[in-house]
């Protein structure tokens, strides 16, 4: 068995083998590869939020500090939950419905995201697990809104991602650091949070989840762009 500094490094690796099987599937890979650089920045800044009171996951380089782990399971999540859609389902651009596009109002659901989970879990102490599946939903339902077109999309790609999740940390957490979460998770004594569905933390479901749902609306929401059932091939 390797060391557990290794741990979080193999669910990084387990979570970017995914991303290469949606990336081979995927009709947009640029999308997938700029999406992902912007994901794994934000993988590092949100241990921020994290490490407060989530877990402190050893590390390869140094433990309390983000690591290459951070960028790597940052790009692949950003890339599988955000093009999972495109990968299993028969959908392509509808270009007689595309809207203007909202990159104002898409940065400003981001300020509001990065706000929620600041004020709410670092000021006001409430653990980041409930802040962020509750701001994940809670942006997702504002999208849904004002595009309901994009609900069906979205739940496929969450329960899609939650599949590939509970098969990763099964492999990781259940089977090779059983301990994991008991030794590096802040969860234990958190309700719903700190239970676990063989070995895996029901935080951990919401948390991917909800993300799932949550990134596949972005290209949709900020480009303005409806989806249609593919045209057959020679029609």
């Amino acid at each position: 068995m390797l060391d557990d500094k290794y741990a979080y490094l193999i669910l990084s690796l387990f979570y970017l083998l995914a991303w290469f099987v949606v990336f081979f599937k995927s009709p947009w890979k640029s999308g997938m590869i700029k999406v992902g650089i912007i994901g794994g920045l934000m993988g590092i800044i949100a241990e921020v939020w994290y490490f407060h009171d989530y877990w402190r996951p050893p590390m390869i380089w140094k433990t309390g500090w983000p690591g290459i782990e951070d960028f790597i399971i940052g790009f692949a999540m950003f890339g599988v939950g955000g093009y999972i859609h495109s990968s299993f389902t028969k959908k392509e651009i509808d270009f007689e419905r595309q809207t203007a596009a909202k990159n104002r109002d898409f940065f400003i659901l981001w300020l509001i995201g990065c706000a929620s989970l600041t004020v709410f879990s670092l000021i006001l102490d409430i653990h980041s697990g409930y802040v962020t599946f509750l701001t994940f939903m809670g942006l997702a339902t504002y999208i849904w809104i004002q595009r309901p077109d994009l609900i069906k999309l979205s739940l496929i790609s969450g329960f899609a991602t939650l599949a590939i999740v509970m098969v990763i940390y099964y492999i990781t957490f259940g089977l090779l650091y059983p301990d994991f979460w008991d030794k590096y998770g802040m969860l234990n004594d958190e309700p719903i949070l700190g239970y676990k569905i063989i070995g895996i933390p029901v935080s951990e479901m919401l948390w991917h989840f909800g993300w799932a749902v949550l990134c596949s609306m972005f290209r949709g929401y900020r480009n303005g762009v409806y989806y249609k059932e593919a045209s057959p091939i020679g029609a």
